[in-house]
């Protein structure tokens, strides 16, 4: 019952959000500035919030989930090549699509449905299976973008400069070293810090889902209708990532719950941040805009069908 209580709550800010947009209260710009907000600040300070709750008498276990982490990508990462070249998306979208293959929503959805289940001991778990997300998508996926748009104009470069190193180390690749350093020297935080992060880090999950919806809002339905490859790429987002990486994690932990908690992480709709990455090339920001809003969709469908199976295993 938390868990449809949960996915209540994540559609109805998506509909004040949807409301927002058409009732020009929200805008792009507005989306924009909200997303760096969260990003900067919001999703910082729930990571840092998380430790609290994380018990110190495993260590080797989160150590487990890091290196998980990094090799799950990779396999994300190959899966995408795989599936853009069985489907031959053209040259121009294919690493827009790989993105979307390879960056699921982990944040703004996946620490809440987690959170539902688990507690928020789920959110430092989430946290450090996807440590490698920053650094891999402000690298590699930005390259991606940057490729696409240069073979849709038929140019040797790029007009979009490189990522800086500001980009990369941002306030959640950070926030998720502090919650490392935090938790392998054992440092003690005093209830006030708990209580301030916490409190900043509450906004994440509503502001988002409003966010969602109001980008859904400002899409067409003939927008919709033209990314055809975007329905193909919805059950390789939606449930065939997940479950290989449930398969997968039975290789670093026989801990159902920390399986589970990885899998609902692999199972999000494609991350909002692909919109924000592509936002300096029109087609493949559409493309992408396009995908995180019809998977945002169906995973009202997809999630809770994903949880009653998890709660088999646990």
């Amino acid at each position: 019952m938390e868990i449809v209580t949960t996915m209540c709550k994540l559609f109805l800010c998506m509909g004040i959000g949807f409301y927002l947009y058409k009732k020009k209260i929200f805008s792009l710009e507005t989306n924009a500035k909200v997303s760096t907000l969260l990003v900067q600040f919001g999703v910082p300070c729930i990571v840092l919030n998380s430790v609290a709750s994380v018990p110190h008498d495993n260590p080797q276990l989160v150590l487990k989930i890091f290196f998980a982490g990094i090799i799950a990508y990779g396999i994300f990462v190959l899966i995408g090549y795989v599936f853009t070249g069985i489907l031959r998306v053209p040259k121009y979208l294919k690493g827009t699509y790989i993105c979307m293959l390879v960056f699921a929503n982990s944040a703004f959805m996946g620490y809440p449905v987690g959170q539902a289940m688990f507690g928020d001991i789920a959110i430092f778990y989430i946290t450090i299976f996807n440590m490698p997300f920053n650094v891999l998508f402000f690298s590699l996926g930005m390259h991606y973008f940057r490729k696409d748009n240069a073979l849709e104009a038929q140019t040797g470069k790029s007009e979009r400069p490189k990522p800086t190193l500001r980009e990369i180390f941002n306030g959640g690749l950070l926030s998720s070293i502090a919650a490392m350093i935090i938790y392998f020297a054992d440092i003690p935080m005093p209830q006030l810090f708990y209580s301030c992060v916490g409190f900043v880090g509450g906004i994440v999950t509503p502001l988002s889902m409003i966010i969602i919806g109001s980008s859904l809002g400002a899409l067409s339905f003939r927008e919709i209708l033209k990314e055809k490859g975007v329905w193909p790429m919805l059950p390789m987002r939606l449930a065939v990532i997940p479950l290989i990486v449930w398969f997968f994690m039975h290789l670093f932990t026989d801990d159902p719950a920390i399986i589970a908690m990885c899998t609902i992480s692999a199972g999000m709709p494609v991350g909002s941040i692909t919109v924000m990455g592509s936002s300096g090339q029109p087609r493949q920001n559409q493309t992408a805009a396009v995908g995180v809003a019809v998977s945002t969709i169906c995973s009202m469908i997809s999630i809770p069908i994903m949880i009653v199976l998890l709660n088999q295993t646990l």
